[in-house]
């Protein structure tokens, strides 16, 4: 976990927004995982989980769907959106902390 025990105080590490976006851009709900706080690793794990199974599902129906342009503009629109999000997240966590 990121919490770290300091003389008797819960103390929250600082993430690395760049990480958390990267992680989250290439392996969806993993950069939520990193961040640490218990709502956004349970959200992270159901995200990669779901993108897992709903990945599996599209391909065994849609055989050489993949090769179309939109399937992968919306892969990696979708990609950049987690980025920010989670980018966005790890620099207002950051600043919450001392």
């Amino acid at each position: 976990m990121s919490k770290t025990l300091n003389a008797g105080v819960c103390v929250m590490r600082k993430k690395n927004p760049w990480l958390a976006a990267i992680l989250n851009f290439f392996f969806p709900g993993m950069g939520f995982t990193y961040l640490g706080s218990l709502p956004l690793i349970v959200a992270g794990i159901v995200l990669f989980i779901s993108y897992v199974v709903i990945e599996i599902i599209y391909y065994k129906h849609t055989v050489g769907m993949a090769d179309r342009p939109s399937y992968w503009v919306f892969s990696i629109l979708g990609g950049l959106a987690l980025a920010v999000i989670t980018f966005v997240l790890a620099k207002n966590q950051n600043k919450n902390i001392t």
